[in-house]
């Protein structure tokens, strides 16, 4: 940031006064050297923060590698593809960014400090309702009864996450829940050891749904996650989708 500072400056003393710098700045030190450059040539600073929470960002950068790649990267891919790209970060960067992040305020110098929150654009043309069943909510007696509530016709995922499993490992909840609907049935995994996720897989993460989804044109915010932990209400509240407990 201090370089990007000097190249300000320079610009500044050339006689440019009005300079767009489109980067992310998490900490009051690092913007305090571009501040302090537009104040030595007398100009203001402007600040546009563009406030996104962490679910709708987590939700953005997955939907970004699923444009771009038609897949989930695995662990060793999206290690590679963020060493090269400042944009594609892995889930414990972008988790350590936003515990890093102090929101600009006008004490910092700022001339003034414009948020803009995100706000997603429904999707154009006709949309489907889905539905995305925990494996484990197949083995509680009451997800029959949860299964009532909803479409039987809409496409379903039977989603988990086990270390080192196979999506054969779903077979039995599959077969269980095609019995009880008459949509298609698909199944997605997360194989990826425990510890700090390396992966945008690994539930409450919100990568199976959101590829399923995109595969089948449905809209996780009006489709349903059927759950039975904290975990599965979180991944639920970062698709928007309705939330049934089991």
């Amino acid at each position: 940031m201090r370089d990007l500072a000097d190249v300000l400056d320079a610009q500044l003393a050339s006689g440019i006064r009005r300079i767009v710098l489109d980067n992310t700045y998490l900490t009051r030190a690092a913007r305090s050297y571009v501040i302090d450059a537009a104040k030595q040539h007398r100009v203001a600073t402007r600040c546009v923060w563009l406030d996104t929470p962490l679910a709708q960002a987590q939700v953005n950068l997955v939907e970004r590698l699923l444009e771009r790649f038609g897949s989930l990267p695995t662990p060793d891919e999206l290690r590679g593809l963020a060493r090269r790209e400042p944009g594609i970060l892995v889930p414990t960067s972008q988790m350590r960014a936003f515990r890093e992040l102090e929101p600009p305020s006008l004490d910092e110098g700022f001339a003034g400090v414009e948020d803009v929150r995100f706000a997603r654009t429904p999707p154009p043309g006709p949309v489907r309702t889905g539905v995305f069943v925990a494996a484990a909510a197949l083995d509680r007696p009451g997800w029959k009864h949860a299964q009532e509530r909803h479409d039987p016709s809409v496409p379903h995922l039977v989603f988990d996450w086990i270390p080192d499993g196979t999506v054969e490992a779903l077979g039995t909840g599959v077969a269980s829940l095609s019995a009880q609907v008459s949509g298609l049935v698909e199944s997605a995994l997360c194989p990826h050891a425990a510890g700090p996720p390396r992966c945008w897989c690994r539930p409450p993460l919100p990568g199976l749904p959101l590829a399923f989804a995109r595969t089948h044109g449905i809209a996780p915010s009006r489709s349903i996650l059927v759950g039975t932990s904290p975990a599965h209400r979180t991944l639920a509240t970062t698709l928007g989708a309705q939330y049934i407990p089991v």
